[in-house]
Formats: C-alpha cells, sequence, structure tokens
C-alpha cells in the first residue's frame, strides 16, 4: 500500500488496482469563507481525481471542500456523514454514501469501517484495512475515552490530529489516545494548513515509541517490518 499526506487530514491510498482519498482539501477555500490562507501549495488539481471513493469525514471546509467537490467529476464516488451527504448532494453530487457508526464498506481493495468520533459536528474516524495492514484515522475528533476502543481494531498506524483547537485533542491527548490504542506506527495530523490552526508535530512525534511525520505530498509504502519508508521514486 502507498501513502501519501496531502496536508490537514488529507490523504491518498492506492494499492495495485484500488485508491482512496481521505479528506482531500485541495483549494482555499477556507480563505475565502473565513480568511485563513492555505500555507501549502495545492498537490492535487481536483479535476484530476479519479478514485474508488472520496472520504469525507465531516462537513467542514478542509475536510469537504466545497471548492474541490465543485471541479471532481460528477460520477464521483463519496463517503460521508449525513450532514456530508446532504451538503454534497447541496454541491451536484449523486453518487453519495452516507456511513453510519460501526458500519463497513468495501471500495475495491478497501475495506472502509466508521469509528467514534466527538467533534463540532456529525463525524467518524476511519479504520482503513487493505493488503494486510490496518489503518486508524481519527479524522477531527476531541479526546473521550471512547477512543481508546481503537485498539481491538489492532492499527499498524495510526493517524491522529494534535492542534488542540477547533474541535481537536492536542498534542498531550492524543499521545493519551495513541498510546492506548498501542499502533506500531503514530502519525500526528491537522497541524500544518493554516498559520491561526497549527501546531508542532514534533510535540506528538517525538513522545511515542513509533512516532513519524510524513513529508508532504510524498509517498511513502509499509515495509516487511511494518515500518514506511520514503520510495525513491515518486509516484502520482
Amino acid at each position: 500500500m502507498i501513502i501519501r499526506f496531502l496536508g490537514q487530514s488529507g490523504y491518498v491510498l492506492e494499492t495495485k488496482n484500488s485508491r482512496i482519498l481521505i479528506d482531500p482539501y485541495l483549494s482555499d477555500s477556507v480563505n475565502r469563507l473565513v480568511g485563513r490562507p492555505r500555507l501549502l501549495p495545492i498537490p492535487i488539481h481536483p479535476r484530476d481525481i479519479v478514485c474508488d471513493a472520496v472520504i469525507c469525514t465531516h462537513n467542514h471546509a478542509d475536510h469537504l471542500d466545497p471548492d474541490t467537490v465543485l471541479q471532481v467529476s460528477d460520477g464521483q464516488f463519496f463517503l460521508t456523514t449525513n450532514e456530508g451527504k446532504k451538503r454534497l448532494r447541496e454541491l451536484g453530487k449523486r453518487n453519495v454514501q452516507a456511513l453510519s457508526l460501526n458500519e463497513t464498506v468495501t471500495v475495491g481493495d478497501f475495506t472502509l469501517t466508521a469509528v467514534f468520533a466527538k467533534h463540532t459536528v456529525e463525524a467518524f474516524g476511519l479504520v482503513v484495512k487493505a493488503e494486510g495492514k490496518t489503518l486508524y484515522f481519527s479524522g477531527d475528533t476531541l479526546f473521550d475515552a471512547q477512543l481508546f476502543t481503537i485498539a481491538e481494531y489492532r492499527p499498524d498506524a495510526t493517524f491522529i490530529c494534535i492542534n488542540g483547537r477547533l474541535g481537536n485533542m492536542n498534542a498531550e491527548e492524543a499521545l493519551t489516545v495513541a498510546n492506548k490504542i498501542g499502533a506500531p506506527i503514530n502519525i500526528p495530523n491537522h497541524y500544518d494548513m493554516f498559520a491561526s490552526n497549527g501546531a508542532d508535530p514534533h510535540l506528538f512525534a517525538d513522545h511515542i515509541p513509533g512516532g513519524f511525520i510524513m513529508a508532504f505530498n510524498k509517498p511513502y509504502r509499509f515495509t516487511e517490518n511494518s515500518t514506511l519508508e520514503l520510495l525513491r521514486i515518486d509516484k502520482k
């Protein structure tokens, strides 16, 4: 499996035959809406998105980005919350499925399960299984002991928000959650897109076994001993 970090909470995951995007923020819509310019370049043009599913973990513009959605093919398949489904319909998308808590779907090579998240709007985290690996993406969530139950999925890696404001855990809280889950690889996110809503990823990654900071828009893959390595050739 190849994983690419798109900034904020965005990822591309690829197997030999399948591709999904999680929370792609590929515009500057938050600047347009509330005056917070993006700090990172746009890594993928929305018109170039062709994948088995785009997953939007909740209806906030940095996760369900209206300016991205409007440029994506009308036939693109989306998975999201009930609130997200309503918003995607307003944006003209019809190939949309809402996921309920603990619901599991299969998309190509990927098995996706919506898991608990506690945010300011309806939201879910995501457990992704493919090619013998299990990954946990927190999406946006406040600290809650229910997050400890993700340990039951025995993830190989966690991808956890650390910015500590606007309905999210801070690095210290994220460390508590990640330690309870016990994955061998632990990756911070939601810290790099906006000057007003950032955090130091080293506050998380330097204080937990398997702490790892992914470079922006670079492809990684799992090694045989379940670490992540940067690919020598940048694969789109």
